[in-house]
């Protein structure tokens, strides 16, 4: 098959191979999203963290100055005024936090459907793909169909009234020997053939994404799942 060209593909080998890359776009495009939002959750999970560690070390701070005679009252004031804040702060993050939840939890679900998308057609591609060298195959089986026959008719000529032959002690037919033996000379070749991906148009064309063993497969079966958990409590909010 003349790989170098895509023109000359097959009409249904080139529609197979554009509907995988528009899929697989999809799939980078949902993996990007669920990781921008992965890098704000951290993102602000590290400020909170950070707040809440600067109010404590103000809080222990406030406590020794308490237990110091010399400490005015408006040196109190200022550390519990900034301790407050800083509390106040990592509580902003955190809700802040919630809310990316929610989001990081929708845009999993959605690279999940975009991953089984993606499975789907790829899977789709390679049957298509085969497909079509299976059909091309077809035109090199003459020279394979002359020895099966000639290899038959040597099975055929053994046969004797004294006892089976060899072969008819495991098939039921002179040609089920023949295509037997072809097989077994097809399996040996194929176990020494080194397929070269590299070199494979097609396969080149059909890279799989990256990122895809770091997301769960998700159906549609348990998108409705989540909306269904979800409607209580949001109409519960709306009330």
């Amino acid at each position: 098959m003349e790989q170098q060209n895509t023109a000359q593909w097959p009409a249904a080998l080139q529609a197979a191979l554009t509907e995988y890359q528009s899929v697989r776009s999809t799939f980078e495009a949902a993996r990007d999203a669920a990781d921008r939002i992965t890098a704000d959750i951290q993102k602000h999970n590290a400020a909170a963290d950070a707040a809440e560690a600067e109010a404590q070390q103000v809080r222990e701070e406030a406590a020794k100055l308490m237990r110091s005679a010399t400490t005015t009252p408006n040196d109190l004031r200022e550390l519990k005024a900034k301790e407050r804040a800083a509390y106040s702060m990592a509580e902003d993050y955190r809700a802040i936090i919630a809310e990316f939840k929610q989001a990081d939890e929708d845009a999993t679900l959605n690279v999940g459907m975009s991953k089984r998308e993606e499975g789907m057609e790829y899977t789709c591609l390679l049957t298509t793909y085969a497909n079509t060298l299976m059909q091309e195959a077809a035109a090199f089986v003459a020279p394979l169909c002359r020895a099966i026959e000639v290899q038959k008719r040597a099975y055929e000529s053994e046969v004797s009234p004294a006892g089976k032959a060899h072969w008819e002690h495991f098939h039921k037919s002179a040609t089920d020997a023949a295509l037997a033996r072809m097989f077994d000379v097809i399996r040996a070749g194929f176990s020494t053939f080194e397929f070269d991906r590299a070199s494979d148009a097609v396969l080149q064309a059909a890279q799989r994404p990256a990122g895809l063993s770091r997301f769960k497969t998700m159906s549609v079966a348990t998108k409705h799942y989540r909306e269904t958990l979800r409607r209580p409590a949001a109409e519960r909010n709306a009330a």
